[in-house]
């Protein structure tokens, strides 16, 4: 059967710098992961082959800063780098701090939407475990709960290297584990 290792292998592999935004695309230096600058679009693809919010998923992203010392800074503490460095007298010879954000996408636990697994596709882009106690629930960017078009292209894409069968069955599994939690985590009627 067809898991999440699968499907997170599939989806690096249809990744691609077209994908990117010209912000990343001209960031990327050799060495670089393939998943590099792709986590919502990589997210957002995992999403929606899992069954998304029928299945219980979560899109999950967090913000952080990166000063010039290369250090990450997230919730009060980025805020406090950013007015730091905004009120630097030399700042104009450091580099400017970076704002950036993370997406990764959370399983469902005990038939609570999002409350469970961390499904990071693109974890593999940091050198350390990254700190996903600091992200916040969201949304994607698609109102109407369908793919974009970048994330259509990358499902396209792994559709064609697994089969649409196995991704289904996939999908249809985490569907229907996530309804038989929820009604078991219902209080029954009186």
């Amino acid at each position: 059967m067809t898991g999440f290792a699968d499907i997170k292998r599939a989806i690096i592999d249809a990744l691609s710098p077209d994908l990117l935004s010209a912000q990343y695309r001209a960031g990327l230096k050799d060495g670089d992961a393939p998943e590099t600058g792709h986590c919502a679009v990589a997210s957002e693809a995992f999403y929606h082959i899992a069954g998304g919010k029928a299945a219980g998923f979560m899109p999950v992203v967090c913000g952080y800063t990166v000063t010039p010392d290369g250090k990450m800074h997230y919730g009060a503490r980025r805020a406090k780098a950013e007015r730091e460095m905004s009120h630097n007298p030399v700042r104009e010879t450091q580099l400017d701090f970076m704002r950036e954000t993370h997406w990764w996408i959370r399983g469902p636990k005990d038939g609570k939407r999002g409350a469970g697994a961390v499904f990071d596709v693109t974890a593999g882009q940091y050198d350390f475990s990254f700190p996903y106690e600091n992200g916040h629930n969201t949304g994607f960017m698609q109102p109407q709960q369908k793919p974009s078009k970048r994330a259509q292209v990358v499902i396209d894409r792994v559709v064609q290297k697994l089969g649409a069968q196995k991704l289904d069955a996939y999908r249809r599994a985490n569907i229907a584990a996530f309804q038989k939690r929820t009604k078991a985590a219902s209080p029954s009627p009186r």
